[in-house]
């Protein structure tokens, strides 16, 4: 019964490193594909409704 629980351990904590690296990994994806809009210069087709952003 030791050597099942100690398995058990071992997979169980194989298995949160493994999430834990997912879900890092997803993160920075999703941290590359955002897109910063400051900085960029958009055209607009109403000028009234436009706002700088510099």
């Amino acid at each position: 019964m030791d050597i099942l629980a100690r398995r058990l351990t071992i997979i169980t904590l194989l298995m949160a490193v493994f999430a834990i690296m997912l879900a890092a990994a997803v993160e920075t994806d999703y941290r590359r594909s955002t897109h910063n809009g400051a900085g960029k210069l958009v055209a607009c087709s109403t000028p009234s409704m436009c706002r700088a952003a510099l």
